[in-house]
This record gives C-alpha cells, structure tokens and sequence, in this order.
C-alpha cells in the first residue's frame, strides 16, 4: 500500500470506512489519522500522517506470538488466527509500530447491544485485532475498504511484484519511498517533518526506546 500524505485531508472517512467493514468496538481501531503541524506564522503548515499496520516482511509480532496465532500469507499480508489467539498480549508489545489491540472488555458504541456493524466481532474477546489489508476483499479481486472511500485516493493497494499493476506504476509516477522491512510505501509532502515520516522497524523500535528513556 502506499500512503501519499499529500492527498490526506484528514477527513477520517478511512477510519469510519475500516470500522464499518471490520466491525471493531470502541477503541479498536486498524488504522488512524493524526495532525502533524511544522513552521510558525506566516509559514506555517498542516498535513497529516496515517497510521497502520506495516506488514512487516520479518514481523516481530509473529516471532513473539507463541501459539502460532499471528503469520503471514504468501502475499505477505500480516494476519492473526483468532482460533489460535490466547490473548497473551505478546505481539502487542512486540509491534514497534503499535498496530495491535488486545480486546478484552472494550464496550461497544452504544450500551450493551452492539450495532450491526459490531455484530460480526460482537462474540470476539481476549484476542488481539490489527489491520488485515481487508484480505478476505483482496482475495475476492476487491480492493481494502480504506482505499475504496478515501476521497483524496491517498491510499493506493496492489501487487507490487506486478510492473504492471496500478501501484507499480504510482509507486514509479510518484516516486514513492519504501520502508524497508514492510509493505508501505508512502508520498510525503515538502518539508514534512522526518521524526514524523514512516520508519523501518527496527529505527521505530529505537526511536520508541529513546522516547521511552
């Protein structure tokens, strides 16, 4: 996927998009959008930055997860087994980029009954819930539902190992940068602050150790 931070508006309909597909309670959210300003009056600027899980190529979340409940797929997509999922937590303090969420007792929108949206993970509890690519959509030759309603098409998502394929030829266009050890590719607009820009795994998980000292 690469996220072209020049065409977010930080409207939010990506979040919306993705909790509606997905069913997610209060709290559990696959992917988000932050502020990021820089400058002072008169030359100051606002972009935004999107979160989401990176579908790192060596995924520490996987490593650390002991009942084989996190994996991949052929395609790299990065997902977790719910079948197999103990609710330990461990992939959760694993991920350098914060991308999971261990659901326990989150409450639901409003009260005790879920909304239809909700239902599908209603049943759900003690598992840990991350940003899927909306794979079983992929599979079907659909596209992720973030990149379907995003207004600004900020998101764009394909096969990469094709030359051919829409995100090749973005990611070309573009001159998008890839984050090494993940499937992200990103678009940063000038003058973007870099403390701000994705990074590899392993510089997110020092830059979060020095935050943290």
């Amino acid at each position: 996927m690469v996220l072209n931070l020049n065409r977010c508006s930080g409207c939010l309909t990506c979040e919306v998009a993705c909790k509606m597909v997905n069913g997610t309670r209060t709290g559990v959210d696959y992917t988000t959008v932050e502020r990021v300003e820089w400058g002072q009056f008169p030359d100051a600027h606002r972009r935004y930055k999107i979160n989401i899980c990176m579908h790192c190529e060596n995924a520490s979340c996987i490593a650390a997860c002991p009942t084989k409940a996190s994996y991949a797929t052929d395609e790299g997509v990065v997902l977790v087994d719910y079948d197999k999922c103990i609710g330990c937590g461990a992939c959760v303090t694993a991920c350098p980029y914060g991308a999971r969420t261990l659901v326990t007792d989150q409450p639901f929108a409003f009260g005790d009954d879920p909304l239809p949206c909700e239902e599908q993970q209603a049943d759900l509890g003690n598992i840990v819930e991350k940003c899927t690519f909306c794979y079983g959509r992929v599979q079907n030759g659909e596209a992720p539902m973030c990149t379907v309603h995003c207004p600004g098409q900020c998101r764009v998502f394909g096969d990469v190992d094709d030359p051919e394929s829409d995100v090749s030829k973005y990611i070309e266009s573009h001159k998008a940068v890839h984050v090494e050890g993940t499937h992200i590719w990103y678009v940063a607009p000038e003058g973007y602050p870099e403390d701000e820009l994705p990074k590899t795994p392993v510089d997110q998980y020092l830059a979060n150790q020095a935050k943290n000292a």
